[in-house]
Protein backbone atom coordinates (compact mmCIF):
# COMPACT_ATOMS: atom_id res chain seq x y z
CA UNK A 1 0.00 0.00 0.00
CA UNK A 2 1.27 3.65 -1.01
CA UNK A 3 0.86 4.17 2.92
CA UNK A 4 3.90 2.21 3.52
CA UNK A 5 5.86 4.10 1.32
CA UNK A 6 7.27 7.87 1.36
CA UNK A 7 6.59 9.50 -1.74
CA UNK A 8 8.04 12.08 -4.06
CA UNK A 9 5.60 12.74 -7.03
CA UNK A 10 8.54 13.94 -9.74
CA UNK A 11 6.28 14.61 -12.16
CA UNK A 12 3.06 16.57 -12.13
CA UNK A 13 1.06 19.53 -14.18
CA UNK A 14 -0.66 22.71 -12.90
CA UNK A 15 -3.02 24.01 -15.59
CA UNK A 16 -6.20 25.14 -16.51
CA UNK A 17 -7.97 26.12 -19.93
CA UNK A 18 -6.54 29.46 -20.06
CA UNK A 19 -3.24 28.06 -19.78
CA UNK A 20 -3.33 25.01 -22.22
CA UNK A 21 -5.23 23.91 -24.93
CA UNK A 22 -9.09 22.29 -24.77
CA UNK A 23 -7.69 19.08 -26.18
CA UNK A 24 -5.20 19.13 -22.95
CA UNK A 25 -7.70 20.24 -20.57
CA UNK A 26 -10.65 17.31 -21.98
CA UNK A 27 -7.66 14.83 -21.79
CA UNK A 28 -6.84 15.87 -17.81
CA UNK A 29 -10.60 15.75 -17.23
CA UNK A 30 -11.14 12.61 -18.55
CA UNK A 31 -8.43 10.92 -17.11
CA UNK A 32 -8.68 12.66 -13.37
CA UNK A 33 -12.27 13.40 -12.12
CA UNK A 34 -10.56 15.33 -9.28
CA UNK A 35 -9.22 17.52 -11.61
CA UNK A 36 -12.20 17.77 -13.86
CA UNK A 37 -14.15 18.66 -10.82
CA UNK A 38 -12.00 21.67 -8.70
CA UNK A 39 -9.57 22.32 -11.12
CA UNK A 40 -10.86 23.12 -14.80
CA UNK A 41 -11.10 26.92 -14.78
CA UNK A 42 -9.07 27.85 -12.03
CA UNK A 43 -6.46 25.70 -10.44
CA UNK A 44 -5.05 26.38 -6.10
CA UNK A 45 -2.43 25.02 -5.03
CA UNK A 46 -3.84 24.58 -1.30
CA UNK A 47 -6.50 21.99 -3.58
CA UNK A 48 -3.60 19.91 -5.19
CA UNK A 49 -1.71 19.68 -1.91
CA UNK A 50 -4.92 18.31 -0.08
CA UNK A 51 -4.98 15.79 -3.43
CA UNK A 52 -1.47 15.07 -3.06
CA UNK A 53 -2.16 14.34 0.74
CA UNK A 54 -4.92 11.89 0.04
CA UNK A 55 -2.91 10.37 -2.39
CA UNK A 56 0.10 9.26 -0.18
CA UNK A 57 2.26 11.91 -1.53
CA UNK A 58 4.35 14.13 0.58
CA UNK A 59 5.99 16.03 -2.48
CA UNK A 60 5.76 16.37 -5.86
CA UNK A 61 7.36 18.48 -8.65
CA UNK A 62 5.52 20.68 -10.29
CA UNK A 63 5.97 21.42 -14.21
CA UNK A 64 6.68 24.35 -16.73
CA UNK A 65 6.10 24.90 -20.41
CA UNK A 66 6.09 26.30 -23.08
CA UNK A 67 4.82 24.82 -26.12
CA UNK A 68 3.18 27.48 -27.77
CA UNK A 69 2.48 25.11 -31.30
CA UNK A 70 0.82 22.13 -29.61
CA UNK A 71 -0.19 22.08 -25.84
CA UNK A 72 -0.11 25.62 -24.32
CA UNK A 73 2.07 27.14 -22.02
CA UNK A 74 2.24 27.37 -18.30
CA UNK A 75 4.86 29.64 -17.41
CA UNK A 76 8.22 29.50 -15.10
CA UNK A 77 6.65 32.71 -13.27
CA UNK A 78 2.71 31.44 -12.79
CA UNK A 79 4.78 27.65 -11.48
CA UNK A 80 6.97 29.74 -9.24
CA UNK A 81 4.25 31.66 -7.97
CA UNK A 82 1.88 28.37 -7.56
CA UNK A 83 4.95 26.71 -5.66
CA UNK A 84 5.99 29.69 -3.23
CA UNK A 85 5.40 29.36 0.66
CA UNK A 86 4.20 25.51 0.63
CA UNK A 87 6.77 23.04 0.86
CA UNK A 88 4.97 20.38 -0.30
CA UNK A 89 5.43 21.88 -4.08
CA UNK A 90 8.47 21.93 -6.07
CA UNK A 91 9.14 24.53 -9.05
CA UNK A 92 10.34 23.03 -12.02
CA UNK A 93 11.15 25.59 -14.85
CA UNK A 94 11.52 25.17 -18.86
CA UNK A 95 12.91 26.97 -22.14
CA UNK A 96 10.94 29.05 -24.34
CA UNK A 97 12.52 28.17 -27.44
CA UNK A 98 10.68 31.17 -29.55
CA UNK A 99 11.25 33.42 -26.80
CA UNK A 100 13.68 36.65 -28.12
CA UNK A 101 15.54 36.23 -24.43
CA UNK A 102 18.35 34.19 -25.04
CA UNK A 103 17.90 30.65 -23.14
CA UNK A 104 20.97 31.52 -20.77
CA UNK A 105 19.06 34.18 -19.01
CA UNK A 106 16.03 32.67 -19.21
CA UNK A 107 17.71 29.91 -17.05
CA UNK A 108 19.70 32.34 -14.90
CA UNK A 109 16.07 34.07 -14.10
CA UNK A 110 14.39 31.29 -13.22
CA UNK A 111 17.38 29.87 -11.08
CA UNK A 112 18.61 32.90 -9.47
CA UNK A 113 15.02 35.00 -9.52
CA UNK A 114 12.47 32.00 -9.28
CA UNK A 115 14.27 29.72 -7.42
CA UNK A 116 13.53 27.34 -9.25
CA UNK A 117 14.88 23.38 -8.73
CA UNK A 118 15.75 22.07 -12.29
CA UNK A 119 14.18 22.04 -15.67
CA UNK A 120 11.58 20.37 -17.61
CA UNK A 121 11.87 20.51 -21.48
CA UNK A 122 9.79 18.96 -24.08
CA UNK A 123 11.35 19.02 -27.44
CA UNK A 124 8.52 17.11 -29.22
CA UNK A 125 6.01 19.66 -28.43
CA UNK A 126 8.11 22.75 -28.86
CA UNK A 127 10.03 21.43 -31.97
CA UNK A 128 14.13 21.09 -31.73
CA UNK A 129 16.47 19.03 -30.66
CA UNK A 130 17.94 18.39 -27.44
CA UNK A 131 21.06 18.41 -28.26
CA UNK A 132 21.02 21.61 -30.17
CA UNK A 133 23.88 23.74 -29.12
CA UNK A 134 22.00 27.01 -28.17
CA UNK A 135 21.01 24.73 -25.15
CA UNK A 136 24.12 23.59 -24.34
CA UNK A 137 24.96 26.74 -21.84
CA UNK A 138 21.81 25.94 -20.31
CA UNK A 139 23.40 22.34 -19.78
CA UNK A 140 25.86 23.59 -18.41
CA UNK A 141 25.13 26.07 -16.27
CA UNK A 142 22.17 23.46 -14.51
CA UNK A 143 25.57 21.00 -14.26
CA UNK A 144 27.53 24.16 -12.41
CA UNK A 145 24.63 24.48 -9.74
CA UNK A 146 23.58 20.60 -9.70
CA UNK A 147 20.30 20.90 -11.09
CA UNK A 148 18.08 18.33 -12.95
CA UNK A 149 17.03 19.08 -16.24
CA UNK A 150 13.91 16.37 -17.36
CA UNK A 151 13.37 15.60 -21.28
CA UNK A 152 10.20 14.02 -22.65
CA UNK A 153 10.73 11.12 -24.71
CA UNK A 154 8.97 8.80 -26.53
CA UNK A 155 5.56 9.27 -28.08
CA UNK A 156 2.68 11.83 -27.22
CA UNK A 157 -1.14 12.01 -28.30
CA UNK A 158 -1.58 15.53 -28.58
CA UNK A 159 -1.61 17.68 -31.81
CA UNK A 160 1.26 19.54 -33.00
CA UNK A 161 3.72 17.31 -31.50
CA UNK A 162 6.51 16.11 -33.37
CA UNK A 163 7.77 12.51 -32.07
CA UNK A 164 10.98 12.98 -33.77
CA UNK A 165 12.62 15.35 -31.52
CA UNK A 166 11.86 12.63 -28.24
CA UNK A 167 14.23 10.07 -29.40
CA UNK A 168 16.16 9.37 -26.47
CA UNK A 169 19.57 9.02 -28.33
CA UNK A 170 19.29 12.64 -28.58
CA UNK A 171 20.32 12.93 -25.71
CA UNK A 172 23.85 10.55 -25.86
CA UNK A 173 25.59 13.58 -26.80
CA UNK A 174 24.07 15.83 -23.89
CA UNK A 175 25.04 12.86 -21.70
CA UNK A 176 28.40 12.76 -23.05
CA UNK A 177 29.07 16.28 -23.20
CA UNK A 178 27.64 17.17 -19.31
CA UNK A 179 28.92 13.87 -17.38
CA UNK A 180 27.94 15.85 -14.34
CA UNK A 181 24.58 16.90 -15.38
CA UNK A 182 21.62 14.97 -13.93
CA UNK A 183 19.44 13.63 -16.72
CA UNK A 184 16.29 12.27 -16.65
CA UNK A 185 14.48 10.39 -19.52
CA UNK A 186 10.58 10.82 -18.57
CA UNK A 187 8.50 8.39 -19.59
CA UNK A 188 11.53 5.60 -20.66
CA UNK A 189 10.85 6.23 -24.41
CA UNK A 190 7.60 4.68 -24.40
CA UNK A 191 6.66 2.48 -26.01
CA UNK A 192 8.93 1.92 -28.89
CA UNK A 193 12.22 3.37 -27.35
CA UNK A 194 12.24 1.35 -23.93
CA UNK A 195 15.17 -0.55 -25.42
CA UNK A 196 17.29 2.65 -25.83
CA UNK A 197 16.51 4.54 -22.42
CA UNK A 198 17.85 1.01 -21.13
CA UNK A 199 21.22 1.42 -23.21
CA UNK A 200 21.72 4.98 -22.13
CA UNK A 201 21.13 4.29 -19.04
CA UNK A 202 23.51 1.61 -18.65
CA UNK A 203 26.21 3.67 -20.81
CA UNK A 204 25.80 7.09 -18.88
CA UNK A 205 25.81 6.96 -15.04
CA UNK A 206 24.25 10.65 -14.71
CA UNK A 207 21.24 9.09 -17.00
CA UNK A 208 17.73 8.08 -14.96
CA UNK A 209 14.91 6.99 -15.95
CA UNK A 210 11.62 8.78 -14.90
CA UNK A 211 9.04 6.30 -14.55
CA UNK A 212 6.03 8.64 -15.34
CA UNK A 213 3.28 7.16 -17.95
CA UNK A 214 5.39 4.03 -18.09
CA UNK A 215 2.89 0.73 -17.29
CA UNK A 216 4.58 -1.35 -14.42
CA UNK A 217 4.10 -4.70 -16.28
CA UNK A 218 6.53 -2.45 -19.00
CA UNK A 219 9.27 -1.10 -16.62
CA UNK A 220 9.35 -4.55 -15.54
CA UNK A 221 9.88 -5.79 -18.44
CA UNK A 222 11.90 -3.18 -20.57
CA UNK A 223 14.37 -2.20 -17.55
CA UNK A 224 15.39 -5.50 -16.10
CA UNK A 225 18.35 -4.12 -14.41
CA UNK A 226 16.61 -1.99 -11.82
CA UNK A 227 17.68 -3.79 -8.99
CA UNK A 228 21.88 -3.07 -9.98
CA UNK A 229 21.05 0.83 -11.05
CA UNK A 230 18.20 1.20 -7.98
CA UNK A 231 19.63 4.85 -7.73
CA UNK A 232 18.75 5.88 -11.17
CA UNK A 233 14.50 5.25 -11.19
CA UNK A 234 12.32 8.07 -10.09
CA UNK A 235 8.36 7.68 -10.04
CA UNK A 236 6.10 10.18 -11.01
CA UNK A 237 2.95 10.26 -12.09
CA UNK A 238 2.36 13.06 -14.83
CA UNK A 239 -1.49 13.88 -12.80
CA UNK A 240 -3.89 14.64 -14.12
CA UNK A 241 -3.02 12.73 -17.12
CA UNK A 242 -4.05 9.76 -14.82
CA UNK A 243 -6.86 9.12 -12.67
CA UNK A 244 -5.19 8.44 -9.27
CA UNK A 245 -1.78 8.81 -8.02
CA UNK A 246 -2.11 6.21 -5.59
CA UNK A 247 -3.35 3.57 -8.38
CA UNK A 248 -0.22 3.95 -10.75
CA UNK A 249 2.15 4.08 -7.37
CA UNK A 250 0.58 0.49 -5.63
CA UNK A 251 0.90 -1.36 -9.19
CA UNK A 252 4.72 -0.47 -9.01
CA UNK A 253 4.61 -1.23 -5.39
CA UNK A 254 3.45 -4.61 -6.56
CA UNK A 255 6.63 -5.51 -8.59
CA UNK A 256 8.15 -8.48 -7.50
CA UNK A 257 11.16 -5.78 -6.76
CA UNK A 258 13.13 -5.38 -3.50
CA UNK A 259 11.65 -2.69 -0.77
CA UNK A 260 14.57 -1.21 -0.73
CA UNK A 261 14.74 -0.57 -4.64
CA UNK A 262 10.94 0.68 -4.35
CA UNK A 263 11.65 3.01 -1.74
CA UNK A 264 14.31 4.68 -3.63
CA UNK A 265 12.15 5.10 -6.88
CA UNK A 266 9.68 6.70 -4.19
CA UNK A 267 11.71 8.68 -2.39
CA UNK A 268 15.42 8.44 -1.99
CA UNK A 269 16.48 9.08 -5.47
CA UNK A 270 14.05 12.11 -5.76
CA UNK A 271 15.19 14.18 -2.61
CA UNK A 272 19.52 13.45 -3.08
CA UNK A 273 18.41 14.86 -6.83
CA UNK A 274 16.48 17.84 -5.24
CA UNK A 275 18.94 18.05 -2.93
CA UNK A 276 15.98 17.51 -0.41
CA UNK A 277 18.42 15.49 2.61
Amino acid sequence: MIRDYRVIDFHIHAATVNQVTMEVVDFFGNASKFYQDRFTEKIDSDGVIEYLSLEGVEKAACLAEYNQVSTGVVTNEFVNAFCRGHEELIPIASINFRASESLLNQAITAIDELGMKGFKLQPSYAHYYPHDPKLYQVYALAQERGLPVMFHTGTSIFTGTRVKYADPLFLDDVACDFPELTILLEHGGRPFWYDRVAWMMLRHKNVHVGVAGIPAKHLYDNFKHIEKYSDRFVFGSDWPGIPDIHIMAEKLMDLPISREVKEKMFYHNAARILRLQ
